[in-house]
């Protein structure tokens, strides 16, 4: 056997240089470089030579001339690196730097050393091989399937040549609990059936994707909608019925989202944005069902949802296009106004005004909503503190979503903004919105109780539309309730309706919390909420949402 090697190895003797230069092709994310320590002269795969634009494929240590340039965060721990893997020290300790690869865009790198000895134990070469985690894989190392990078390259081959092509998006849902329940590597193996499934599921016509996480795509260039629906629904089925790990089956719930490729789409991001929000159609509102972007089932249409991704950055940016209008709250007894609610406002041309249904929802699960939400309270708090010098008592209502009170920062720059308005804290009401009733109630009563420990009120709205909203009110020490519009709409000839507003308000007189009735559209809904005793009005009747200047008008 020892021969056998022997003679392997010495067969390959004077073709050495031109299979290390072979191997060192193989991957478009990895280089070599292989330094004689001696003279200090490094060679360099051609990988490396034309991704650091390095014009010979030998240099000396030190003189090397690339257009890549280190981290600033980076540049001591990336030199005292190297220099050490020369001295032999830290040789099984790879180095993590990041290389500037191109304007306001950094690659992560990894460089592990080997060290080459003679025969008297003498260090002679030191081989660095480095990973550019820069540049994604082609193939998912887990599921064999093609990974995202290269679905975007296909994706926009088919752009580019006008090809009618369907791409469908699916998601496990939940799947994290099964890290939780079995660990990474056995969801992983179950990643793997997956993607077994859909390739045996796919039919002949269909090109399978991993996606980050546990999403997956399809893509087919020609297929009807029946076709796909048919194909999904084995999909499903299968994922429901026929995965087994280890001797475990195991069932998955999917969801579901495809587009058409059309003579509108002009780059692959499109495709992607709309294939995301079919599928979170498929998995919030039709309990799995296929959605196709578009159809009837999907509310967005494509000018939607290019219109929110316009303010989506706005709201990234500049706040350009963002404004506040206020709708006066009034007492409930006098009719007299006594505060006001901001509310979030969206326009430019060509678009004009914008209704807040389109962007509030898609805004508030943004991480862009809290500073969004810093400007509005700003704002708000700078334009009441206006009126306040007119009437000494005026009060702001702002609302907040749960990304804003799951923000660390979030208790301590209220606290700081309302400083700076010089306003004194029972003027600002802080307005829980639905979503928020979805946090863990523990750490919703925390916030509840620091804001109104500093003497910030602190409303619940919407009062009576969430299954939650009983179960909440009886856990959270708020100030107020805001009944919602739903409930007062033709009021007075709604026995129901009444029977439940009165109920409502007298509860928050026997807690002694205050009441604002929303909705109030007209006089014939005044006159009737009137006889209840709610502490505030807000509604139409009195006036529709303002600019701030409109409003120190009307005042």
């Amino acid at each position: 056997m020892e021969k056998f090697r022997n003679d392997f190895w010495d067969s390959m003797r004077d073709v050495y240089p031109d299979m290390i230069k072979s191997i060192t092709n193989l991957s478009n994310k990895s280089y070599l470089s292989v330094t004689e320590l001696k003279s200090g002269r490094t060679w360099w795969s051609k990988r490396a030579l034309d991704f650091f634009g390095l014009k010979e494929n030998y240099t000396m240590v030190g003189h090397e001339k690339v257009r890549a340039t280190v981290h600033p965060d980076d540049k001591i721990a990336y030199r005292e690196g190297f220099r050490n893997r020369t001295q032999g020290i830290d040789l099984d300790e790879p180095i993590e730097y990041r290389l500037q690869t191109r304007p306001d865009h950094y690659d992560r790198f990894t460089a592990t050393c080997r060290m080459v000895y003679d025969t008297d134990k003498v260090a002679r070469y030191l081989i660095i091989h480095y990973d550019n985690h820069g540049i994604a894989d082609v193939v998912d190392a887990v599921t064999g399937l093609h990974t995202e990078h290269t679905m975007m390259k296909d994706l926009q081959e088919f752009v580019d040549n006008n090809v009618p092509a369907t791409i469908v998006k699916i998601g496990l849902n939940q799947f994290s609990r099964m890290n939780v329940l079995y660990g990474a590597d056995y969801s992983d193996a179950i990643l793997n059936a997956v993607s077994q499934i859909l390739i045996a599921k796919k039919t002949d016509k269909g090109f399978v994707y991993r996606m980050s996480g546990a999403k997956f795509a399809i893509a087919y260039k020609k297929i009807t909608d029946e076709e796909l629906k048919e194909i999904y629904n084995r999909i499903v089925d299968a994922l429901a019925n026929e995965i087994v790990v280890n001797g475990k089956r195991i069932l998955l719930k999917a969801s579901g989202g495809a587009v058409h490729l059309g003579p509108d789409i002009k780059e692959p991001n499109v495709i992607r944005s709309r294939m995301t929000y079919a599928l979170d159609c498929s998995r919030n509102e039709r309990h799995g069902e296929l959605v196709i972007f578009g159809d009837d089932v999907c509310g967005k249409n494509a000018e939607d949802l290019e219109l929110v991704r316009i303010i989506h950055q706005d709201a990234i940016d500049r706040r350009e296009g963002f404004s506040l209008y206020y709708q006066p709250i009034v007492n409930g007894a006098t009719g007299k106004m006594r505060g006001m609610e901001a509310l979030l406002r969206w326009k430019k041309q060509p678009y004009g005004m914008v209704p807040p249904g389109v962007f509030i929802e898609w805004l508030e699960e943004d991480a862009c909503i809290y500073e969004l939400g810093n400007w509005i309270v700003e704002t708000a708090l700078r334009d009441c503190k206006r009126i306040s010098r007119t009437l000494p008592d005026f009060f702001v209502n702002v609302n907040v979503c749960a990304a804003q009170l799951e923000h660390h920062e979030f208790r301590g720059k209220i606290l700081e903004l309302l400083e700076k308005s010089g306003l004194r804290p029972n003027q600002l009401c802080l307005e829980i919105t639905e979503r928020c009733r979805h946090l863990d109630l523990a750490f919703l009563l925390r916030e509840v109780e620091f804001f109104r420990s500093k003497g910030i009120r602190v409303a619940l709205d919407d009062f009576g539309t969430g299954v939650s909203s009983l179960e909440v009110l009886l856990d959270l020490p708020v100030d107020e309730l805001k009944i919602d519009m739903s409930f007062t709409r033709d009021i007075q000839n709604r026995p129901v309706n009444q029977a439940l507003v009165k109920s409502i308000i007298d509860f928050t007189e026997k807690a002694n919390l205050e009441t604002c009735v929303e909705g109030v559209e007209n006089q014939e809904v005044r006159d009737h909420l009137m006889k209840y005793g709610a502490t505030w009005f807000q509604g139409y009747f009195y006036s529709k949402p303002m600019p701030i200047e409109e409003l120190e008008k009307m005042i």
